[in-house]
């Protein structure tokens, strides 16, 4: 009876660690995140991630805010470029920079596009400009029915023309825009549907 009772306290605590502690080898090692140069690819996240799994093809923090994980940097990316967040969970925490060196030319960057619950939950996407002959805008960030929750976009020396969002359920709660410095203010209180 004994040996029965330790081996399925053994089974108990084994799956409770599994839910505390993320799948550590699956998850991809956040020091060797590409930096993005040059007129990158668009970039689009598929995989999605979870408290428990976090496989590669996601950029995901699961450990966030237990412990920060490196910046994803987009560098220079041209006119027309957009990221999609396809997967739920997919960039859970991440820190995404997107940054406008100062000899570019870029006008715009064609959209943000949140296509799944919690996607970009507690992520900040920042878009820095410092080109001194252009100020991109960002065409539109589409959050459809609340898929973009706990989503902050800040935008510095940048400006975006819209925000997508459904006309009842919204952006999704706590999801923040920041412009130039300022206060975060709700992204209900800026979108259109």
């Amino acid at each position: 009876m004994n040996k029965i009772m330790i081996a399925l306290f053994a089974i108990y605590e084994l799956s409770l660690s599994i839910l505390i502690l993320p799948d550590i080898p699956s998850i991809p090692p956040h020091g060797h995140v590409p930096t993005h140069t040059g007129a990158p690819g668009n970039m689009i996240y598929n995989t999605p991630c979870s408290r428990t799994a976090c496989p590669l093809g996601s950029c995901a923090c699961p450990s966030y805010p237990t412990i920060p994980c490196p910046p994803i940097n987009v560098d220079n990316p041209g006119n027309g470029w957009n990221a999609q967040f396809n997967a739920a969970g997919t960039c859970y925490g991440a820190q995404i920079n997107i940054n406008y060196g100062e000899h570019g030319m870029t006008r715009n960057l064609a959209a943000i596009n949140v296509n799944a619950p919690n996607a970009l939950y507690n992520a900040r996407i920042t878009f820095t400009n410092k080109q001194t002959r252009e100020t991109p805008k960002v065409t539109v960030i589409n959050c459809r029915s609340g898929l973009c929750a706990g989503a902050t976009f800040e935008f510095i020396r940048m400006d975006y023309a819209d925000i997508k969002c459904d006309w009842y359920l919204g952006c999704g709660a706590g999801c923040t825009v920041i412009l130039h410095g300022g206060h975060p203010i709700p992204c209900d209180q800026v979108s259109t549907t």
